[in-house]
């Protein structure tokens, strides 16, 4: 019997938001939050990416990690990278390759965009990760607001012209 390592084909899939891999639920304000993860990664290369347009411009930030019992055995998964709209977030590697984290926060969110996150890795047969993201839309005040900032303002500079300043 000899041995025998076959090279397997890069994978890729996507994700929409709504799909079993990819929720996401509305809060208050704005808000979302959303979970996405992907099991059963066959051994080889991987892309994965998840999709998603938002009703607001703002902000996301977002976790993925991945473990193992032991390096190297089939469970085990490598990052090669993870994009948010093609912003690299920072890996972090600890249990001697063991577990492996990325992280970003505050990401431009543009209203009525597709946008991605997209993990690239290496499976050795049966990777597995989850994730997790959140969405604060951009603090725009309301025309009401504004009306209401502007007369402040203007009572504020109408008092400061009014009154005198006596110097000693």
């Amino acid at each position: 019997m000899s041995g025998f390592i076959a090279a397997s084909s890069a994978q890729a899939a996507t994700f929409p938001v709504g799909s079993a891999n990819f929720k996401a639920s509305a809060g208050p304000n704005g808000t979302f939050a959303g979970a996405f993860f992907n099991t059963g990664i066959a051994a080889g290369e991987f892309t994965d990416t998840f999709t998603f347009t938002l009703p607001a411009d703002g902000f996301g930030s977002g976790t993925v990690t991945t473990s193992a019992n032991f390096l190297g055995n089939a469970n085990d998964l490598d990052f090669t990278s993870v994009l948010i709209n093609g912003v690299a977030a920072q890996l972090f590697v600890a249990g001697g390759g063991v577990f492996e984290s990325a992280f970003q926060n505050l990401i431009p969110i543009t209203a009525g965009q597709l946008n991605t996150i997209t993990v690239t890795g290496f499976s050795r047969g049966n990777g597995a990760y989850g994730g997790q993201a959140s969405f604060e839309p951009s603090a725009i005040p309301e025309p009401a607001s504004w009306a209401l900032m502007l007369a402040g303002f203007a009572m504020t500079g109408y008092a400061l012209r009014r009154r005198r300043v006596a110097f000693a």
